[in-house]
């Protein structure tokens, strides 16, 4: 694989990882991040936006390494459009899982929970291939939420992240992602159920 494929294969995780990095440099935290009160109050933006700035550079770093690895894992499995798509959606479903349901969450920030979405997403789209694999990939994620949400997180997840960890956030992205693959799916068959009744 020459260098040019290589950059377009990760031209996402890089985009985003520089867009996080200049939001951290500026700062924009105050502005752009999820804050309850705000948005309810028209700065519907920080829905989306919470997800791209970090409590500080120990946060930061922390989730561009997970993305790395994310990406690693799963980056060729789907088109860049597929990806960019799940991006936005899943941010969204983070933001407004917040606020729909769990209204005691006053402020938030970090890419954790949209990471969960692209690992789940990831896992999902890799069951046709390695089902074993990707199955044990999910059964140890749904764990992890599930114990980070019944007796909080583990030490290695909130290392260095100059906050606490919101596990709830976590549950959203991974949920939103489940929805995003399943709503791609019925696309997919209702598209190739057209094509065949055209034929």
């Amino acid at each position: 694989m020459n260098a040019a494929v290589r950059l377009r294969r990760w031209a996402i995780p890089l985009a985003l990882g520089l867009l996080c990095t200049l939001l951290q440099v500026l700062p924009a935290r105050t502005l752009l991040q999820y804050q309850r009160a705000q948005i309810l109050h028209g700065q519907l933006w920080r829905l989306l936006t919470g997800n791209l700035v970090h409590l500080g550079w120990g946060h930061l770093l922390h989730d561009l390494l997970g993305l790395g690895l994310i990406w690693l894992l799963f980056g060729a499995l789907l088109r860049p459009r597929v990806w960019l798509a799940l991006l936005l959606w899943d941010g969204l479903a983070v933001g407004l899982g917040l606020l729909l349901f769990s209204p005691q969450v006053q402020w938030y920030v970090g890419i954790s929970a949209v990471l969960y979405g692209l690992f789940t997403t990831g896992c999902l789209a890799l069951l046709r291939r390695r089902p074993r694999y990707a199955a044990l990939l999910l059964a140890g994620m749904a764990a992890l939420i599930t114990w980070s949400l019944l007796a909080g997180p583990l030490p290695a997840q909130d290392w260095g992240l100059d906050g606490p960890v919101l596990p709830i956030a976590h549950l959203y992205g991974a949920a939103g992602a489940a929805l995003f693959m399943l709503g791609r799916l019925g696309w997919s068959r209702r598209r190739d159920r057209g094509v065949r009744e055209r034929v």
